[in-house]
C-alpha cells in the first residue's frame, strides 16, 4: 500500500506517518519546501515540495501517481481560529478550501481508492446537541470552520464523481510536537492566578493526536467509511478545571482558579484581552465574543459511529496524553 500524507510535519500529520510506516505502508510526504524533512526522511518517507498556496499542477500530479490512499491533513490553522479570529485572512479560502478542490481533482485524475480529509469540529453548530453527533447541524460561526465546511462540500462533490472518501472531524487535539493548544495552555498553568467562564466546569473534548491518527487508519481501511464523516474525539469530555487538576498532579503546580460569569467576561473582555494576549501569546483571541460564547457552552463529540461502524475506542486517557506530551 502507498499513500500520499499532506501537512506530515504537522501535529497530526507525523503522528499517522510514523504509524503507517509502523504498519509497513510506504508514505509519500507533500510538504513545503521550508520544511524539515529531517524526522520523515529518517524514517523512511518519500519527499515531493509543493506548497499549498501555490503548487504547480505537475508537482500535484506527481504526488498522487500511484497512491492508493491520500490523508488530506495540511490546513491553515492558527491558536485563535476555534474562537473566530482572523475574518479577513485569505489563507482559509486559499488552502483549506482552494489546495483542497485541486488536490481532489488531482487525486480523482489519478484513481485515488480512497481520499480521506481531516476537517474539524468546528464545523458544527455551537448549538448543537451534546453529546454531538456527525448529523447535528453544520452551521459553523467562524471564518475556520466555514472554510472546513466549504472543503467538506468539495469533498462531496468528489465522491458524486466516483472519488472514494471519508471526512474526519477531530477535536482539538494536542499531543508531542502540538504548535497551538499545548504551548498555550502550558503558558496559562504557569499564571498565579487563571480566571475561566463558570469556574471552568463546562465540557469540551481534548483528544489526543495518536487516537487521530488510529482513526484515520481503521477509516482508509475500512470500505464502510466510504462517503461517511466521523467524529475524533476523545470519547471522554472533559473541562478546563479538571485540565488543570490533571495537570497539577503531573507537575505539582498550577494556578488557582478564578471563578467568573459570562457576562462579567464579556463586560471586561475589551480590558483584558490585551493584557492576556501579552502574558500568553495568542490566548486573548478566547476572550473575544465569539471566544466567551464557546467557553460558556458544553462542547463534546459523540463518537458512537465510529465505535460501531470502524470498531473505534479512544485508548489515551486525558492524565496519559498529557503526561506524554509534558515528557516530549
Amino acid at each position: 500500500m502507498r499513500a500520499l500524507v499532506t501537512g506530515a510535519t504537522g501535529l497530526l500529520g507525523r503522528s499517522l506517518t510514523d504509524l503507517l510506516l509502523e504498519k509497513g505502508v510506504s508514505v509519500r510526504a507533500l510538504i513545503r519546501p521550508t520544511s524539515d524533512t529531517h524526522h520523515l526522511t529518517a524514517a523512511g518517507a518519500e519527499i515531493v515540495h509543493g506548497d499549498a498556496v501555490d503548487v504547480d499542477e505537475e508537482t500535484l500530479a506527481r504526488a498522487v501517481h500511484s497512491v492508493d490512499s491520500l490523508f488530506h491533513l495540511a490546513g491553515y490553522l492558527t491558536v485563535g481560529a476555534p474562537f473566530g479570529a482572523g475574518d479577513d485572512d485569505p489563507h482559509y479560502q486559499i488552502v483549506n478550501v482552494d489546495f483542497t478542490d485541486r488536490l481532489l481533482a488531482a487525486a480523482h485524475t489519478a484513481g485515488v481508492r480512497r481520499f480521506l480529509f481531516a476537517s474539524s469540529s468546528s464545523v458544527y453548530d455551537p448549538d448543537a446537541p451534546v453529546p454531538t453527533p456527525e448529523t447535528a447541524p453544520r452551521r459553523p460561526r467562524s471564518p475556520y470552520g466555514r472554510s472546513k465546511l466549504a472543503a467538506e462540500e468539495r469533498v462531496r462533490a468528489y465522491q458524486e464523481r466516483g472519488l472514494p472518501t471519508t471526512i474526519v472531524r477531530p477535536a482539538v487535539i494536542y499531543g508531542p510536537g502540538d504548535r497551538y493548544f499545548t504551548p498555550t495552555a502550558l503558558q496559562l498553568a504557569r499564571l498565579p492566578l487563571l480566571p475561566l467562564v463558570d469556574g471552568g466546569r463546562r465540557l469540551f473534548d481534548l483528544v489526543y493526536v495518536r487516537d487521530v491518527a488510529e482513526l484515520l487508519w481503521q477509516a482508509a481501511r475500512s470500505p464502510a467509511a466510504a462517503a461517511r464523516a466521523y467524529n475524533a474525539g476523545p470519547g471522554t469530555p472533559t473541562t478546563l478545571r479538571h485540565l488543570v487538576r490533571v495537570f497539577r498532579q503531573l507537575t505539582d503546580r498550577g494556578p488557582r482558579i478564578v471563578p467568573v460569569s459570562p457576562a462579567w467576561a464579556r463586560r471586561s473582555s475589551a480590558l483584558l484581552r490585551p493584557l492576556l494576549a501579552r502574558l500568553v501569546p495568542g490566548a486573548g483571541a478566547a476572550l473575544t465574543p465569539a471566544g466567551v460564547d464557546l467557553m460558556s457552552r458544553d462542547l463534546h463529540l459523540d463518537m458512537a459511529r465510529a465505535a460501531r461502524e470502524l470498531d473505534f475506542h479512544p485508548r489515551f486517557s486525558l492524565q496519559q496524553g498529557l503526561a506524554a506530551t509534558l515528557a516530549s
